[in-house]
């Protein structure tokens, strides 16, 4: 495991000092001025220096989501005993957890500071993005790990676990060169679901195949939430497509949009994940 997360440091590491994203603007071009007009924002003065502030009730979410994520998978974590299952699922809602925090930093909280300040205009991504993104990624291929503790024997479990290790290395590779070269597809979030999405299906796949062998109530309990994480992505594209934020934004003035929808979903999935697995969640025999 140290091995594992002294490699994730030194990923993350380069994949931020060689990033050349910020020759990356944001499409269709936007100024500083026309960022901030589109979303609530407010001053804040830390150490002398004045920084702009935006979405503060989104930021408050998307952190709020990310510190519950951390608690649960540190819950998990310090309750493994010997269960694998247990421990990869902590690890991975950790890692999760982290990955939301810095998404929140750059796509809500800080993105004006990040993307937009003193240039003409603003950038499409940074490397909180691509930390967000590494880390997410990192985090799934964790959670596809304690599939194979879960859902398969012996044999099978050693092939996921490889292809988890493979996988992650795969993406590290994918990024850094999205980000070296750059391309724009490559360090977007379209691009990590291309990359990732694959891994949702293969764990939802193994966990009915066990539960339709063994009716036990750890993979029903494992198909129940990957359904509930289906709906909520669902939740989230028909909060996009139909508009919804900017009609709230428009008729009442709050700043509710897809994003926030999606990390409301997410609050209640993760309390939802907590809920049905604190008890179940264990290895199988093999």
């Amino acid at each position: 495991m140290l091995i594992v997360f002294i490699g994730i440091i030194l990923v993350i590491f380069a994949v931020c000092l060689f990033s050349n994203t910020s020759q990356l603007l944001l499409f269709p071009l936007t100024t500083p001025e026309k960022f901030l007009s589109d979303m609530p924002h407010i001053l804040l003065k830390l150490f002398e220096q004045q920084l702009v502030f935006i979405q503060p009730s989104s930021s408050i979410l998307v952190y709020g989501l990310g510190v519950l994520m951390i608690m649960i998978g540190i819950y998990f974590y310090v309750s493994k005993r010997v269960y694998k299952s247990r421990q990869y699922w902590g690890v991975g809602l950790i890692l999760w957890g982290i990955s939301a925090i810095a998404a929140g930093t750059s796509y809500q909280a800080f993105g004006y500071e990040l993307k937009c300040a003193e240039r003409e205009f603003c950038l499409f991504t940074n490397n909180f993005e691509l930390v967000y993104m590494l880390l997410t990624a990192y985090s799934i291929n964790f959670l596809v790990a304690a599939t194979g503790y879960t859902s398969l024997g012996q044999m099978g479990r050693k092939r996921l676990i490889r292809f988890a290790v493979v996988d992650s290395i795969l993406y590290s590779i994918y990024l850094f060169l999205g980000a070296l070269i750059p391309i724009r597809f490559l360090v977007s979030y379209e691009g990590f679901m291309t990359f990732i999405g694959v891994n949702f299906i293969i764990m939802f796949v193994l966990n009915i195949r066990h539960y339709r062998l063994f009716r036990d109530s750890l993979n029903r309990g494992l198909i129940t939430v990957w359904i509930s994480f289906l709906v909520v992505n669902l939740g989230y594209f028909v909060f996009l497509l139909g508009h919804i934020g900017q009609k709230i934004y428009k008729s009442t003035g709050v700043w509710f949009n897809e994003n926030d929808a999606l990390h409301v979903l997410l609050i209640i999935w993760a309390i939802l994940v907590m809920f049905i697995l604190r008890n179940k969640m264990r290895d199988i025999a093999s």
